[in-house]
């Protein structure tokens, strides 16, 4: 989460803001983006024009000018009158160079679907971090010099891709809440959708769909609820399938297939990775709309949405459960979570997150709930965050986390 009145300030008063909350001795910040700038794994999203082709990937960097992908390429099936989709696998092996400014040029050769091509992106490096006294790059954007070689029809390519927690992603790596919003076509249709994984390969997801009307003349919508039943494997680059079962607003079924990237997550510790924003494109066509739209969708990590289990008063006692433990961190931000605290009587808890004594000062945003986002205002250090709940009876309990930043 980004706080508003942040938002509002001038670059000036920006930079100033960032200079000041940085300790005297942690100022220096270097002077120039290197090949050293890109370092890790990070999930990507590639767009063909507007949504005619959708590609997800991981791109690795290894911090000397190297990089490679796998990707996959979700494409209109060449001929089909219906919009039909055809799937498309591939690599990338590359070189990169890097400029002062965070501008660079990728220089790649794709392989896919037994055709070999050259291709040339300019990127820029369009958020960072200082990790260990190096401008490490956070979120990177991409344009294809030249039309796509491997969707036929000379269709503009570009792309985003974040950095993620290196490490394995395994099932356990997505579970919780999360609020999933579905882009049929240019903007023809969009879904908001509940959804829950349960960290051990099953999913479920309701919510509402607004539509055109068939039958309207006039733009009007239709507004209907769908809900998925389904499962998901990944690998451990964090790259996946999802199958469901879907009810249509008319209550008729049918079946969908998508493929996922984890693109931001954070490491909880212990190499126990938890993903926080996944991107899915459909492998067919949407089974609800008609005219062959592609589906596109963003899945993000919020508070879990449990109900409390009844138990019998004076067998337990309200316990404050504050985490993630022993996190090491470069993002800037990062989610809290006291959502595994309990109360004596299993009514809901009041949340109250503040800063513990002695700790550097950071900010709590959304701090009266079960897991809100945190951001790490003085520099690099350890962070410590004092959980409070409070029962329905008044009783309080507290747990603290610490975490350690080693971003800026």
């Amino acid at each position: 989460m980004t706080n508003k009145r942040l938002m509002l300030a001038t670059p000036a008063l920006l930079f100033s803001a960032f200079v000041a909350g940085i300790p005297a001795h942690a100022q220096m910040v270097p002077a120039c983006y290197t090949a050293e700038s890109l370092q890790g794994s990070f999930g990507a999203m590639g767009t063909y024009g507007a949504n005619q082709a959708i590609a997800i990937a991981v791109r690795t960097f290894d911090s000397a000018g190297n990089m490679t992908s796998p990707f996959v390429i979700n494409e209109p099936l060449a001929g089909s009158t219906t919009g039909a989709r055809t799937i498309l696998p591939g690599t990338n092996t590359a070189t990169y160079a890097v400029n002062c400014d965070g501008s660079g040029v990728v220089t790649r050769v794709a392989t896919a679907g037994g055709v070999t091509v050259p291709a040339y992106d300019d990127f820029l490096i369009t958020e960072g971090a200082v990790q260990n006294g190096k401008l490490i790059a956070m979120t990177i954007v991409d344009t294809q010099r030249i039309p796509s070689g491997l969707v036929p029809g000379g269709v503009f390519l570009s792309r985003k891709y974040t950095r993620r927690p290196n490490g394995c992603y395994t099932q356990a790596s997505m579970q919780g809440s999360y609020g999933v919003v579905v882009n049929y076509g240019f903007n023809v249709a969009l879904a908001m959708q509940n959804e829950t994984l349960d960290g051990k390969g099953n999913l479920t997801r309701t919510g509402v769909l607004n539509q055109p009307d068939p039958l309207s003349t006039t733009g009007g919508r239709s507004v209907g609820t769908v809900t998925s039943v389904g499962t998901y494997t990944l690998t451990c680059d964090g790259r996946g399938t999802i199958s469901r079962v879907v009810t249509k607003p008319d209550g008729t079924k049918a079946t969908a297939v998508d493929d996922f990237v984890i693109s931001q997550g954070i490491d909880m510790g212990g190499g126990n990775l938890l993903a926080t924003t996944i991107l899915d494109v459909q492998r067919d066509p949407s089974v609800i709309l008609a005219g062959g739209i592609v589906v596109t969708r963003v899945h993000t990590l919020r508070p879990s949405l449990s109900v409390p289990v009844p138990v019998t008063p004076g067998t337990v006692t309200t316990v404050a459960v504050a985490g993630p433990k022993n996190l090491t961190t470069t993002s800037r931000s990062i989610m809290l979570d006291g959502s595994a605290s309990t109360s004596v009587d299993g009514k809901a808890l009041a949340y109250s997150w503040t800063m513990a004594q002695g700790s550097p000062v950071g900010s709590i945003l959304a701090g009266n709930t079960a897991m809100p986002t945190v951001q790490f205002s003085q520099g690099q250090g350890l962070y410590t965050f004092l959980l409070t709940v409070t029962d329905s009876t008044g009783a309080t309990a507290q747990d603290t986390v610490t975490v350690n930043y080693r971003g800026f």
